[in-house]
């Protein structure tokens, strides 16, 4: 596996599976965002180094990420009144997606051969 799709993988699609929001929503919470960052950065460091353990919980992270926003979409994609949100209906199904394709591209056996460490 490249150097860049290691980066890729465990570093820059992790973070933008988690924090794939509308920006009006992300702008409010600037702290949050940095935590987030620091979290998945500390975890793709862990990957890097080839600790099989963190890569189970990486994808953990992702398929739980993808039942939160799955619940998420389905109930709040429409208000109370009945009126369609698009732009909460697109982000969310957009990380749901990015988070989806990264458990299953996590788990392929070219990934898992680069663990070195138990």
């Amino acid at each position: 596996m490249s150097q860049i799709n290691k980066i890729l993988f465990f570093f820059i699609l992790p973070i933008l599976g988690i924090l794939f929001y509308d920006p009006a929503t992300l702008v409010k919470a600037p702290i949050l965002i940095a935590i987030v960052v620091a979290f998945f950065a500390i975890i793709g460091v862990l990957l890097m180094r080839g600790y099989a353990t963190v890569l189970t919980f990486a994808i953990f992270l992702n398929g739980m990420n993808v039942i939160v926003r799955l619940l998420m979409l389905v109930s709040n994609a429409f208000t109370d009144k009945g009126v369609f949100q698009p732009g909460f209906a697109i982000f969310t199904f957009a990380g749901l997606a990015i988070s989806f394709f990264l458990m299953l591209r996590l788990d392929k056996v070219d990934i898992r051969k680069t663990m070195l460490r138990q």
